[in-house]
């Protein structure tokens, strides 16, 4: 009885221990699993910050900006592919590009004769480009400070001439190589010139060669009316290495596949110190700017894509006697963002839909408000549905709640004052010169029914330390700023003199 008994505890007692011992493993290997998940979580997430990869302003590599895509909706493109006419593609398999023009100088390319010959006489299709967009090193010019060299107009396409002459109005924008994708969807629907700074340090200028060379051959609307620049640091000059891109005849509708090929000439060391450069946003809009030849200047980041027509109807506009009359005017032009499942739209009416469904709405309301805010989307909106038919351009109100922080893509003469050149990286770049704008009389207008689109809707992710240095580094900078401003103009509306400077921690 008694052994019976000690045996039955004894089992009882061993089975409690196995589901002890059980229950523990359990609990270890969730542990471990969490610890695993939780460890890769962190792992993705420090590849993501080192990407540099943040929503914000600027059109730069060195975050800012939403990473590059997977792939654009395909009613985004669809319209790409249609301009790649046979044509061309037939020129592209006769030239190679170190002793053929970067595209023809015609719409319609060489006759079909002389491109079989042409391929007959160069062999099988492989086109090595990057001979185009050369620059001198000993020539260009330095910024005020010496930090950045910069070369104007190292590609001019044919049309951009006669373009500058005819037209009131230049786009203009600046980036970094791996935004460059973006330039086929702003120039799609955009026909007068453009103006585009490239920032080109290091091995990025024969990645800028080698795929601009492919973007002004592959899409001639691009090419025909863009004259691009090229900027870089005075302590990371030029690196210019041979790169092909083999097959390019066959690859004109995936413009987003061949600049990832070519970005991974970047190694991990160049990508080390290129990351966390302070992106010269400031200087390259001034050069995008002043290179532009007409009287007005359409500044946007690269990847602000303009609707249909919008050229057109913005010129007549700014033809008109009341853009004509005002001579401290900058006319506001309202950007939305679109879910990338959306369809692009193209007018008004499908924009409104796509709001009222939730899936479009105003630049950054959700990233940070201020940056549009006082554009009034709301006004705009309501002004628009109580006058549905469609028209001309108009201003549909004033903007009369200035704030410090906002920054609008604007139509204004090339005489509005330069963006600041000591702000570099991200904080304070364009809102100061939008500010110095308003303190030195200027008035900013909301045209309607025009707009431009960001694609996809942005959402807020955390910064990484070193673009939170750089905006600390800018705002103490503001601080003299502002101080030069106050002595320029004598004004000073939104009591900015006033604000303490803040106590270091």
């Amino acid at each position: 009885m008694t052994t019976g008994l000690w045996n039955s505890q004894h089992q009882s007692h061993a089975g409690q221990t196995i589901n002890m011992v059980q229950m523990l493993c359990k609990v270890w290997g969730v542990g471990m699993f969490s610890i695993v998940a939780l460890t890769t979580s962190n792992i993705l997430l420090t590849l993501r910050l080192m990407q540099g990869r943040d929503d914000g302003s600027g059109g730069g590599g060195c975050g800012g900006i939403p990473p590059i895509p997977d792939s654009v909706p395909h009613s985004w493109t669809a319209a790409l592919s249609s301009t790649n006419h046979s044509e061309y593609l037939a020129f592209l398999k006769a030239a190679v590009i170190n002793t053929a023009p970067a595209m023809p100088t015609t719409r319609g390319g060489p006759s079909g004769e002389a491109a079989r010959a042409g391929a007959e006489r160069n062999g099988p299709p492989l086109v090595v480009v990057g001979s185009g967009f050369k620059v001198d090193e000993a020539r260009g010019r330095w910024d005020a400070r010496r930090r950045y060299k910069t070369h104007d107009h190292v590609f001019t396409g044919p049309y951009y001439g006669r373009l500058t002459r005819s037209s009131p109005v230049c786009l203009a924008t600046q980036t970094s190589v791996d935004r460059l994708f973006w330039l086929t969807q702003v120039a799609r629907y955009w026909s007068a010139p453009m103006s585009v700074a490239v920032f080109t340090p290091d091995v990025e200028y024969a990645i800028a060669r080698a795929y601009l060379s492919y973007l002004v051959t592959c899409f001639p609307f691009l090419g025909e009316k863009v004259s691009f620049h090229f900027t870089y640091p005075r302590d990371h000059l030029p690196k210019d290495v041979p790169l092909v891109i083999n097959h390019l005849e066959d690859r004109c509708d995936q413009p987003l596949g061949v600049l990832k090929e070519l970005l991974k000439h970047r190694d991990s060391r160049m990508l080390s110190w290129r990351e966390r450069m302070p992106y010269p946003q400031n200087v390259l809009r001034n050069v995008a700017r002043k290179t532009c030849g007409t009287e007005w200047v359409f500044l946007v980041d690269v990847d602000i894509v303009p609707i249909p027509g919008l050229s057109y109807t913005l010129s007549s506009f700014l033809t008109s006697t009341p853009a004509m009359k005002c001579k401290k005017c900058a006319f506001v032009v309202p950007t939305y963002e679109v879910d990338e499942r959306s369809p692009l739209p193209y007018n008004r009416s499908s924009l409104l839909r796509l709001a009222s469904k939730g899936r479009a709405r105003p630049f950054h309301q959700k990233v940070f408000v201020h940056n549009q805010h006082a554009t009034n989307f709301s006004r705009w909106e309501a002004r628009e549905q109580l006058n549905p038919r469609e028209g001309g351009v108009t201003i549909s109100h004033q903007v009369t709640n200035f704030e410090f922080f906002y920054e609008p893509f604007y139509v204004a003469r090339d005489d509005t004052p330069p963006h600041d050149e000591r702000f570099l990286g991200y904080g304070f770049t364009r809102n100061t010169q939008v500010y110095e704008m308003f303190v030195s009389g200027y008035t900013f207008h909301v045209l309607s029914p025009i707009f431009t689109l960001h694609w996809g809707m942005q959402v807020k992710r955390s910064r990484p330390a070193w673009r939170e240095k750089q905006n600390n580094a800018n705002r103490r900078l503001f601080e003299g700023f502002k101080r030069e401003v106050f002595a320029r103009y004598g004004k000073d509306p939104l009591n900015m003199m006033a604000t303490k400077k803040t106590k270091k921690s």
